[in-house]
């Protein structure tokens, strides 16, 4: 922000994860009904070429789900859309569905190669490892599953055979050895990357809850005022997690200490620079 802006309702949205699009769930309040007790969608338990290769090798559709632990509305879909019972049915039968957490190095990787800007991020392929659709939004499991069987058609699931030196198993077992040998420099890189974001952007910290409603409620309400950018932080803190409530990007200090006066002078909102 170059400049400060009295009407902050004018005010420039830049790209941001997604965490403050709790309104979404908000809006759907009819899911509990169509949750079927203890089902879930079977995540596969590997990696991104085994999965994808699987898939190929048994002709299913291949779903990859984008994550992060702080991410709320990731959080919020594991307990919804993913423990719908039609949803679990659909995808354990007819997809290889897979999860990958963008803090780790597997997962920072294919964030950046499929420019993945917004959580949660879900990926839809053919068999032949097409992308066929892209999904940048928390989903509600009745707009999810309208999706999902759009794509349930047997031209997306044409079984490919594979030779055997391109067999799941040996991929899985590459896949390892490369990331034991460069584990390190990767980690370096990741590191590296979270910190000189840390560095360049300053936010606003507008709250600390101990419990998930109130930080619900608190984005909400934060929504209606302003178009800042606002992600949710998780702060674990003596074996507990605490959400961090942070609201806009700035450049410099000296940026987000006048806009924090700002929304203090016209608003009556305490925040402190972070």
């Amino acid at each position: 922000m170059k400049s400060l802006n009295l009407n902050i309702s004018k005010m420039t949205l830049k790209a941001f994860l997604l965490t403050a699009i709790f309104a979404t769930a908000m809006q759907t309040t009819t899911y509990a009904n169509n949750i079927g007790g203890p089902s879930s969608v079977d995540f596969f338990n590997g990696d991104f070429d085994t999965a994808k290769t699987k898939a190929g090798s048994e002709g299913k559709l291949f779903f990859l789900d984008f994550y992060a632990n702080w991410c709320l509305p990731c959080k919020w879909m594991d307990q919804t859309t993913f423990s719908d019972s039609r949803i679990a049915g659909l995808m354990n039968s007819s997809y290889v569905a897979l999860k990958m957490d963008i803090d780790e190095i597997e997962g920072f990787e294919l964030k950046t190669k499929y420019d993945v800007q917004y959580l949660p991020t879900m990926l839809i392929f053919n068999s032949k490892g097409k992308l066929i659709d892209r999904i940048e939004e928390t989903m509600p499991a009745n707009r999810l599953l309208d999706i999902l069987e759009s794509h349930n058609s047997s031209a997306n699931k044409v079984q490919i055979t594979y030779s055997t030196n391109t067999s799941p198993s040996q991929q899985g077992t590459k896949k390892t050895t490369t990331q034991q040998n460069t584990q390190f420099d990767n980690k370096a890189l990741l590191d590296g990357y979270a910190s000189s974001n840390a560095n360049r952007i300053f936010r606003l910290q507008m709250g600390v809850f101990d419990d998930y409603e109130n930080a619900f409620k608190t984005v909400n309400g934060l929504k209606e005022e302003f178009m800042d950018p606002i992600i949710v932080l998780n702060d674990y803190h003596n074996g507990g997690v605490r959400y961090k409530i942070m609201m806009g990007e700035f450049e410099t200090m000296e940026e987000a200490e006048g806009y924090r006066k700002i929304i203090k002078r016209d608003f009556n909102r305490e925040s402190i620079v972070q």
